[in-house]
């Protein structure tokens, strides 16, 4: 049997406290009324400090579990466990109740091609909205961190929901969409989509969504602290999302969403004043034009002011990768395994099975024989695990990846292979928390490769790792640039010109063009940043480049091994 697995706290009266994101999934689990999968409860007496809603589960079909499988404890909870498959992520989680839901209206809730908070929050400013920041304004809110010289400090992300709202509606059917509410067929793609009048109702658009049911538990719980602990709740200037609160109690047609009571240890009586954060008018959408001016980082000025800071450093790559002498015969690789066997066009699979040779082939000579436990990080459809999972059937290998169409072709894969020694993790990075030993990453976009490598230097594990999408590096809640301490003093005074340098390494066209050189020279910069970053933990690192280097544009390789000699 599948099963969802949720900490709680005991309170008074046989009720339970849980924290915000505890609260949401239990509540979409009631809604989707899922006949697969089964509510399994760990009950823990130290609880979380941000598990200040009580509940009662009297209406919910749920089994205590005093110890849960081991799988479980790789991931952040709440998570979902199916057989050698474990789902973690607010998002994520809620996407696989409504994809196991027996009820039509609940899998409809994933919206146009299923695509609801499909995308990760490192990606996507929308699911990190969702997923990552109100349910932290949350946690804020009940620790009474927004009050401040008897005045209440209305939560930033509040108000950026009701700026949300006001804007013009943005899907990708939205043209379909309001051809069939106004029931006008001659409604075509000349019409400005601010023009449409498509109604901004719920959080996507006209219609409720998963992403409505996340942020509903959310609000229920910030206007009942409003109301019962400030006793402002008329004095809040959010019409909108007092609009779209009460047309989802009075219009969503499934049981009501519900807790009993707020755990809040010092309850106040005293009238507040509002402070109304100033927020720019714009939607949670990446895609928003108000969000991301158009900034030019490979104006050729700027890259040469950047590059001019680094003169006199030793920008150092060996070209020769780490493992090159290791032997590797594709032969000893079943078919199914090999990208030579699938879908991709000749050429393509051929650059691909360069691509993961060269990085098996590092991989083995770090194993060896020993017997590790391997993480394959946005591992795709597992190409570069699975071959290490056949290679060294003595290790364990996860694969760590979040698009569920990605998952569900690795286990295909697997189960072809009749591999024992994978297990698959349907998660973002950071809700990764699993003990491994190596960590492996082919062309994981942007800052992706830095929350791998912070990853790996958490656990004292080796990594391999071949950076793609140099541009897409950004400072976010989880990683900040430039990493090593050495170009932190480089570029203190403008940090902006690194990124310049990061955007300049992804112009490494064809050979003759003026700007190769210079972009993988940038190339080699970013990763010398992030090669001193590991030094400076502790690790021994290699840079090189994958051979043949025309196997792929992004052709560095950094392989760090842990040395505890080094961090003492």
């Amino acid at each position: 049997m599948n099963s969802l697995f949720v900490k709680v706290s005991p309170h008074a009266n046989g009720q339970f406290l849980v924290d915000i994101q505890s609260f949401i999934v239990i509540n979409l689990y009631k809604l989707s009324g899922s006949s697969n999968l089964k509510l399994k409860v760990q009950s823990c007496v130290d609880s979380s400090p941000n598990s200040l809603i009580v509940i009662s589960l009297n209406n919910v079909p749920y089994e205590f579990v005093e110890k849960a499988p081991e799988l479980t404890e790789i991931c952040i909870w709440p998570v979902i466990l199916l057989q050698q498959h474990v789902v973690s992520g607010l998002c994520s989680v809620a996407r696989q109740l409504c994809k196991f839901s027996d009820e039509k209206a609940i899998q409809d809730l994933l919206g146009f091609r299923e695509a609801c908070l499909a995308a990760c929050a490192e990606s996507s400013v929308w699911t990190k909205f969702c997923e990552i920041d109100m349910p932290e304004t949350i946690n804020k809110l009940l620790h009474n961190n927004y009050i401040q010289d008897n005045r209440f400090n209305l939560p930033e992300d509040v108000f950026k929901y009701e700026k949300h709202l006001e804007q013009p509606v943005r899907i990708h059917n939205i043209y379909k969409i309001a051809r069939d509410s106004q029931n006008d067929q001659t409604i075509n793609s000349s019409i400005p989509k601010k023009d449409l009048k498509v109604s901004h109702n719920y959080a996507e658009g006209p219609q409720v969504t998963l992403a409505d049911l996340i942020l509903y538990p959310c609000f229920q719980v910030f206007f009942k602290y409003c109301r019962e602990y400030l006793e402002i709740n008329d004095q809040l200037q959010i019409h909108l999302v007092n609009a779209w609160f009460q047309r989802l109690e009075e219009s969503f047609s499934l049981k009501k969403i519900t807790f009993t009571s707020l755990h809040i240890p010092n309850k106040s009586s005293i009238d507040f004043l509002i402070n109304v954060p100033q927020v720019d008018n714009m939607s949670l959408y990446k895609s928003d034009p108000a969000r991301t001016p158009v900034t030019k980082h490979t104006k050729q000025y700027k890259i040469e002011a950047a590059l001019s800071l680094i003169e006199g450093i030793a920008i150092k790559n060996d070209i020769l990768p780490f493992g090159f002498d290791e032997l590797f015969d594709w032969t000893a690789v079943p078919l199914t395994a090999n990208p030579q066997g699938g879908a991709l066009p000749a050429k393509r699979a051929n650059r691909k099975c360069e691509q993961l040779e060269n990085l098996v082939k590092a991989t083995l000579k770090v194993v060896g024989n020993k017997k590790y436990r391997i993480a394959d990080f946005c591992s795709g459809s597992g190409h570069l695990g699975i071959l290490a999972a056949l290679f060294l059937p003595q290790c364990e290998v996860i694969l760590v990846e979040n698009k569920e169409r990605s998952i569900d072709r690795a286990k295909q894969t697997i189960s072809k292979l009749n591999l024992k020694n994978v297990i698959l993790v349907q998660s973002n990075l950071d809700y990764f928390t699993g003990k491994i030993q190596l960590g492996l990453a082919l062309h994981a976009c942007g800052l992706a490769t830095d929350l791998v490598l912070q990853m790996c230097i958490k656990n004292n594990a080796d990594f391999i790792c071949c950076p793609c999408c140099y541009g897409g590096i950004k400072d976010c809640h989880q990683v900040s640039y430039p990493r090593s301490v050495h170009f932190q003093k480089i570029f203190i005074e403008n940090e902006k010109q690194y990124f310049n340098l990061a955007h300049a390494a992804d112009q490494t066209h064809k050979q003759e063009n003026i700007k190769t050189k210079q972009g993988y020279f940038c190339m080699d910069v970013i990763d010398t940043d992030r090669k001193w970053y590991a030094q400076d933990c502790g690790y021994e690192v290699f840079l090189g480049k994958l051979q043949p280097v025309s196997c792929t544009n992004k052709n560095n390789l950094l392989v760090g091994i842990y040395n505890q000699n080094i961090s003492e």
